[in-house]
């Protein structure tokens, strides 16, 4: 059955477009809220760097869990509203359960139960922004998406930190707020869902096409596709051991005691992103995902000498660059993939696409191991070389690769 075409063009839809990403924005606050509250669970609770990556990583096993088995459906629902309101129910119930959370595996099951949430939100939101968007070979709905997810990663630390610095509950009030935000968006999504979408019903004389399987699709894909893939998945994997083993690295090495600041270095960051990302939409995408993987490798080499010197203002500029680079390789990425997955099984590609990226949450496991066996600084320098090594291979292959779509 082929994907289902736009429902709705028209000006009534801007509200829903906003709704929607407001949904997606908020789970993913949810996805970042406990950045700076880390170390104050190590401390509490007596836990260990694995068990703090132990704790991130699980969202993302429930993130891919989601998507895995929304993979084949979701481009074929009809009706989006039976898949973004469970989503929303399940984020609003793993912010809630970690909210009284009080040991490891009464945290992880709340992030577990939030990344389910939150892959079920990304695929239907995703697929709803094309569908009631415009026709514009999805641009206005990558943007959106891109813009919803960054802006929900910055809040997150920006409301722990702030309860951290003020101790204003700071385990409980940050998650309070989400569940209200969370509850919103979705009252707003299905009161501004259109009363009759105009989606072409499939007639019987119409021949019916079987879609392209998954592992077809991407065989017509080939490396450019697995390329932009993979090239978020990095990046996503450095933010991910920043926001994991960061709050603990730069106390211990750059002297910075104030996990509350941290949190806002963390928001800076990622709205640094969002702004690059609005940048970049200029740009040809291919050149964004260039510049991206560029600026990631020289904010690696800054944050080796920072760590290097014990130099904390090196780091904050590093993560300034590196901020960059994260909104250039993923808006680049993601035009890249909305052009090179058309006709090619659009909806299988788009949450395979995802579910790549989401491995990220197990990157900073083998850190966190590395950590409790070798120390913080050995961890930290090993570390940033393999992500060094591994930014200048990818952009070496992006530089090579023609990103041209496939002929029918």
């Amino acid at each position: 059955m082929p994907t289902i075409p736009h429902a709705c063009n028209k000006a009534q839809s801007r509200p829903l477009l906003l709704f929607l990403a407001l949904s997606l924005m908020v789970s993913l606050m949810n996805s970042s809220v406990p950045t700076p509250l880390y170390p104050f669970y190590q401390q509490q609770l007596q836990l260990s760097a694995v068990d703090l990556t132990l704790i991130f990583g699980v969202y993302g096993a429930g993130v891919l869990l989601s998507l895995l088995t929304l993979a084949g459906l979701v481009g074929r629902l009809r009706d989006l509203r039976k898949l973004l309101l469970p989503a929303a129910a399940l984020v609003v119930l793993g912010a809630w359960l970690f909210s009284q959370g009080s040991s490891l595996w009464q945290l992880g099951t709340g992030r577990l139960i939030a990344g389910l949430g939150s892959g079920a939100m990304t695929a239907g939101v995703n697929m709803a922004l094309v569908r009631f968007g415009p026709a514009d070979s999805g641009k206005l709905a990558a943007l959106l998406a891109t813009l919803a997810m960054v802006v929900g990663l910055a809040l997150g630390p920006l409301l722990s930190g702030a309860a951290l610095q003020l101790d204003c509950y700071p385990r409980t009030l940050p998650f309070w707020l989400i569940m209200l935000l969370g509850l919103l968006a979705i009252l707003g999504v299905l009161g501004c869902w259109p009363s009759s979408p105009t989606i072409p019903a499939t007639t019987t004389d119409t021949p019916q096409i079987k879609a392209p399987g998954l592992l077809q699709s991407l065989k017509g894909i080939g490396v450019p596709y697995h390329l932009c893939a993979w090239a978020v998945f990095f990046s996503w994997s450095f933010a991910a051991c920043v926001f994991v083993i960061g709050p603990s690295a730069a106390e211990q090495l750059l002297g910075l005691h104030d996990h509350g600041a941290f949190g806002y270095g963390i928001s800076v960051y990622l709205l640094i992103a969002g702004a690059s990302q609005l940048f970049c939409q200029r740009l040809e995408a291919r050149r964004a995902l260039l510049s991206g993987l560029l600026f990631q490798s020289l904010a690696l080499v800054m944050l080796l000498m920072a760590f290097y010197q014990a130099s904390l203002l090196l780091a904050v500029l590093a993560l300034i660059v590196g901020g960059y680079a994260y909104g250039a390789i993923f808006v680049g990425s993601a035009r890249l993939i909305n052009q090179l997955a058309a006709g090619h099984g659009h909806g299988k590609l788009i949450t395979y696409f995802y579910m790549t990226i989401y491995c990220f949450n197990a990157v900073p496991i083998p850190l966190g191991l590395l950590v409790d066996s070798s120390g913080m600084a050995q961890a930290i320098q090993s570390a940033l070389m393999l992500f060094l090594g591994v930014s200048s291979t990818l952009w070496l292959m992006a530089h090579k690769v023609r990103f041209l779509p496939v002929q029918q």
